[in-house]
C-alpha cells in the first residue's frame, strides 16, 4: 500500500498541469504504447482510427507524441485494444522512480 501511495505521489509530481497545451515526455510515452499495442494486434493506423472514431492523421500525431490524447479518448483506445487505461502509463513512472 505504501509503495502505491508513493508511486501515486511521484506520478502526480512528475506530470505537471500544463495549460500551454504543449506535449511532454509522458505524452510521447503514451503515444508509443498506443502504437506498440495497436501494431501487436495487427491493426493499421487506418483500421484503428476508424475503430476509435478519429482521423488517421490525429492518430499518427498521438502516436508520435506530437498531440496529447485526452482522457475520454484514452479510455476508448484502451477499450478498443482490450487493455486497462493504466497500461499506457506502465513503465514510465517505474523508469523515473528507479532514477531517483
Amino acid at each position: 500500500m505504501l509503495a502505491s501511495v508513493m508511486n501515486d505521489k511521484f506520478v502526480q509530481s512528475a506530470i505537471d498541469v500544463d495549460s500551454t497545451g504543449r506535449t511532454s515526455l509522458v505524452d510521447a510515452w503514451i503515444g508509443s504504447r498506443v502504437r506498440s499495442k495497436r501494431t501487436s494486434r495487427g491493426m493499421s493506423q487506418q483500421e484503428f482510427s476508424k475503430l476509435v472514431g478519429i482521423d488517421q492523421n490525429d492518430l499518427a500525431a498521438f502516436e508520435g507524441g506530437v498531440e496529447r490524447i485526452k482522457a475520454n479518448l484514452l479510455f476508448r483506445i484502451a477499450e478498443s485494444l482490450d487493455v486497462r487505461p493504466d497500461y499506457f502509463f506502465r513503465g514510465y513512472a517505474e523508469k523515473n522512480v528507479r532514477a531517483l
